[in-house]
């Protein structure tokens, strides 16, 4: 699947105890997604993370979604949301890895720059598919 340069996070699976997640990033150049069992209330706590970003040129805010160990199922992201310039330029390094399955590690690191006015939008989604347990979530290259 083809989707516009931007980070998406999608619902893809429900259940009692954790919230089934994909999640895809992309650039001109290197894409990535990763399926990963996040916490039910773990797309607003990212949300809560990313509000007021960026606050002044030195901030800097990173989330990590699922995990890295082998023995744990599902996927894992990285993210780091941070400044390029005095000017609040911002920009977001993704590093994407998929579940050690059948087709073996499959991995991806890339980065975009964001707008902050996005980033809202983008933690209101977060917030909505996680209260609907249902959508997407998308924050488009920019900037």
């Amino acid at each position: 699947m083809q989707l516009a340069s931007g980070l998406t996070i999608r619902v893809v699976d429900t259940d009692d105890d954790y919230l089934g997640i994909e999640i895809y990033a992309s650039n001109d150049r290197f894409a990535g997604s990763a399926q990963i069992y996040a916490g039910l209330e773990e797309l607003s706590e990212f949300a809560a993370r990313l509000a007021g970003f960026p606050s002044n040129s030195d901030d800097a805010r990173v989330y990590e979604f699922g995990s890295r160990d082998p023995s744990v199922a599902g996927g894992y992201a990285g993210l780091r949301f941070y400044c390029l310039d005095r000017a609040g330029h911002a920009i977001v390094e993704i590093g994407i890895e998929e579940d050690h399955g059948r087709d073996g590690r499959a991995m991806a690191h890339l980065s975009f720059r964001i707008e902050a006015a996005a980033i809202d939008r983008f933690a209101s989604a977060l917030r909505e598919i996680q209260h609907a347990h249902t959508g997407e979530a998308v924050l488009p290259a920019g900037g």
